[in-house]
This record gives structure tokens, sequence and C-alpha cells, in this order.
């Protein structure tokens, strides 16, 4: 459906990140640039409660002569892009104006970082509105872009040779994903004979079932190893570790919360449309394979980390493997278990690169054994790191262990799609639980050997308040609460989504 205000909407959508990131350009001011900053993320929360509200009143909606296509499984994506948005721009507010403080970076590259992470929201926004998968391809390839600048941000080495290997390899993926688009687009010429829309999702939807079931195999396995790529996923994943080490922690946290999710929704809207051709056991084995072998290896690998930020890059690469498991098994509870995983990774891993990014500055350092007695030096902090340690080792009370509850439930009644392995095998959900146990234990030993302990002589304590810690307690309430209930709107949401992902 297509109203005034759903266009007016997604025209604030795509405006406020715009036209904030334009005026980046012009301001010097730091505080200029956060009240720019805030408003902009401001309206972009403001246009995705709207439109979630018509989503869930109207169904699925378009915009712009139907350029723009917006469901429930949009709507969540975008929840997750506003809320990580939100919170990463309020913690900015104390983290660069400290950088530009101590002569990190000259004040006069802060509205360089301010542009590059609006041109960030905005690329990510329409990756996620656009109906045209070809569109869609472009918005996720300019994440590349953007995101490189916003890595190799401190112009250090180390900084500088992880946005190289980004890009490089990100470039690589996203090549491949074009060929898979490529392939799309043949398939549904030959069906639709119309250029202009062969490549729509709203035209793909209805045409589905008459495309070619061999090229659209082919085409999935290019697009999923393509954007894949951008998930994290093993063994295409090796980016990930040095690219979170060296980005600014507002940045680490959009990576892991707001860019792989933009990642795993191309994947699944290209599944919907494949799955109509083609048994949804391909398309769904995929996605639980990779996922298993990726959760199997980053929680071993979680063992042998002595850097904190490289220790949450693989716990990325864990929670995105796990999610993954929940999709590719699918059904009811595997989808909303994997959508709600999603938000809730994003969630926790927005507060432990926020908390990792305090330890940062007042250490100097990023490894693990150098950093010790944070209940003394940074409490808030130290709080808010073992909020998320704990959260992210799917402990309750907090809302991951809802989430992985649901995915093991589902692969444990399921099992993996028949294709790829026998009906009934148990085998799959020992590893995961198995898996599960080395990552909660690896996890675990690395954080409290850093809340505890006796700092070092030369470390400054104490932990003033600012408008930094505000997304910190929020985040570590969020988490706790999401575990109990959630809020009805936002579960009509998830249940929505999954029932698309279920019906196509």
């Amino acid at each position: 459906m297509n109203d005034l205000p759903t266009t007016i909407a997604v025209s604030l959508l795509l405006l406020a990140p715009l036209l904030a990131g334009g005026l980046s350009l012009l301001l010097s001011n730091s505080r200029w640039l956060h009240v720019t900053n805030l408003t902009s993320i401001g309206t972009l929360v403001a246009a995705e409660v709207m439109i979630a509200q018509s989503v869930l009143a109207q169904g699925s909606l378009t915009a712009f002569g139907e350029i723009m296509y917006i469901d429930a499984l949009s709507s969540v994506i975008l929840f997750i892009i506003g809320t990580v948005g939100l919170a990463c721009s309020l913690y900015m507010r104390s983290y660069m104006d400290e950088q530009v403080a101590r002569g990190v970076i000259a004040p006069k590259r802060l509205n360089l970082f301010f542009f590059l992470f609006h041109m960030f929201l905005l690329t990510m926004v329409v990756a996620t509105v656009a109906n045209s998968l070809g569109v869609q391809w472009v918005a996720i390839e300019a994440t590349t872009l953007t995101t490189t600048f916003l890595i190799a941000f401190w112009r250090r080495r180390e900084s500088l040779e992880a946005g190289w290997k980004y890009l490089i390899l990100c470039s690589v993926g996203i090549s491949l994903a074009l060929f898979g688009v490529v392939l799309m687009y043949y398939s549904s010429l030959r069906v639709l004979g119309d250029v202009s829309s062969a490549l729509n999702i709203t035209q793909l939807q209805q045409v589905a079932s008459q495309l070619d079931p061999h090229i659209l195999k082919l085409a999935f396995v290019f697009l999923f190893v393509g954007y894949g790529t951008k998930v994290g996923l093993v063994p295409m994943h090796s980016w990930l570790p040095d690219a979170y080490t060296e980005a600014p922690a507002p940045v680490a946290a959009m990576l892991a919360g707001v860019l792989e999710t933009v990642a795993v929704y191309a994947i699944l809207r290209c599944r919907g449309i494949v799955d109509q051709a083609v048994p949804p056991d391909f398309t769904g084995g995929l996605l639980a394979i990779f996922g298993l072998v990726s959760f199997a290896l980053a929680a071993f690998f979680i063992l042998l980390q002595h850097n904190y930020k490289r220790l949450f890059a693989y716990s990325s690469i864990e929670h995105m493997g796990l999610a993954m498991v929940g999709f590719g098994v699918g059904g009811p509870i595997g989808n909303f278990g994997g959508l709600f995983h999603l938000v809730n990774h994003a969630l926790a891993k927005s507060l432990a690169f926020f908390a990792a990014g305090n330890i940062h500055r007042r250490f100097k350092t990023v490894e693990i054994d150098e950093v010790r007695g944070l209940t003394t030096v940074l409490p808030l902090s130290a709080l808010a790191l073992l909020i998320a340690g704990l959260a992210l080792a799917a402990l309750p009370p907090f809302a991951l262990f809802a989430s992985e509850m649901q995915i093991l439930t589902a692969l444990g009644s399921s099992g993996l799609p028949g294709e790829w392995t026998q009906p009934g095998t148990r085998f799959p959900i020992v590893v995961l639980l198995f898996c599960s146990l080395v990552a909660f234990g690896g996890l675990l030993y690395r954080i409290t050997g850093m809340v505890w302990g006796v700092a070092p002589a030369d470390i400054v304590s104490g932990e003033q308040w600012s408008v930094g810690h505000v997304p910190i307690i929020l985040l570590g309430a969020v988490l706790v609460g999401f575990c109990w209930a959630l809020p009805p709107p936002l579960q009509q949401l998830f249940e929505a989504a999954a029932t698309l992902l279920v019906n196509r």
C-alpha cells in the first residue's frame, strides 16, 4: 500500500542521514556536530516507529512508485538500525570529544567522521527498504566504502592494514553476490520480460515459482557466499577480527550490531524468492551448515584470544552462526528465534564495545592480560562489560538466553534440513550444546579476569558520569527485560516477520 503518511515516513528515513551527512561537512564545532547527529538519528527512529505501526496495521508498504518496499522483516531490521544507531550516537558524545581532547584526531577531522557515520546509516537503510535486488546490492557495496574509511580512521599502520583487508575481502565477496544478482535477473527476465522491474522484490515474489530452479540454486550460492562475507561466516570471516580491533568503538558496535544484520537480511530476502522454486531444504541446509561451522569454530577461537576486541569479534561470528542455524532450520520457532537473536546480539555487542571503548581509553591497551581491577578503576564500565559477557555467554536472565533456547528447541525438534543430514540425527544439537559450553567458559574466564584483580599502579581510578553512560545503562536494562517479556508491538512485529519467512 502506498499512502501519504508512508511516503513522508520513508522520506524522513532517507533524508535524515543524507542531510545530516551533508551538514556535517559544513560544521566544525563539536557541539553542533553532536546536535545534528542526535537530531538526525532521532528523526530516523521516529520515522521507523511510524513505518512499523503502518506495517502492523496494513501489512507490506510501498513508496515512490514501488521503488521502496517495506514489510515486517524490513521493519525488524530498521528497528535494529535505529536502536543501535541511537545508542552509538549517545555514546559518541563523550567518546569522540575525548579523542579530540587527547589529540588522537584533529578537530577538523571530526566532521569527516560524522559524515561517514551518516553515510553508513544511509546505505544500510537503503539496503533494507529498496524494492530492487540490484539497488540493494549497490547499497551494501556502498557500506563497504564508508566503513573502510571508518575502520582506518585512526590512520595507524594497523588500522590502515585492517581497512585494506576489509576492503579487499568484502569487495571480492560483494562481487560474487553481484554475479548472483545477475543470475536472478537473467532468470526473472525470461518470465517477466520487463527489464525495468526484473529485479523488483514485489515482482519476483509473484513469479518466483515460474523461475528456473537450477539457475536460482546457482544464484543463491553466489549470493549466500557474497553476503555471507559481510556477515562474517566461516570461512569468509578473516577480515572481521582485525576490523573490530582497529575501528573506533561506536563503529565496531555498528559493524557487529547492524552491518552483519543487514547482510543477513539480504540473504533472507533472496531466500524468500528462491524457496518458491527450489525445495527449502536446499537454502535452509546452506544456512544451517555454514552457521553450525561458524558457531563451532568461533567458540574454540574464543579460548585463544588475548585481545578483548578480537574476543568480541569471534563472539560475533559465533552468534551470527547461531542465528543462521535458526533461519536454516526454519519453522515458526526457528525463524522467530533467529530474528530475536539478531536483535539481542546487536544490543549485547553494542554494550560490549562501549565498555571496551571506555577500557581502551583508560588502559591504552587491548591486551586482556594488561587489564585488571576494572571494578575499582572503571566501576560502571566493569558492570557493563560483565553484563555484556554474561549476555553473550547466553546466561539467564539475559535475552540471548531466551533466543538461543528457541533456536536450540527448533533444532532439537526438527534437526537440520533433510537434504543435508539424516532426519532425526542429534549430532547438530550435541555440537551446539558442547560449543556453547566452550564459548561460555572462554568468555567468562577472559572477562572476569579483567573485572577483578589488582589494577596496575599507574592507572588512574574513578569514572565520571557522562552522557555516554546513558546507552550503557539502557542496553543493560533492555537485555534483562527482553528475556522476560517483549513489548507487545515488538512481539507482533517479530511474529509477523517470522511468518513471512515461514510462508515463503
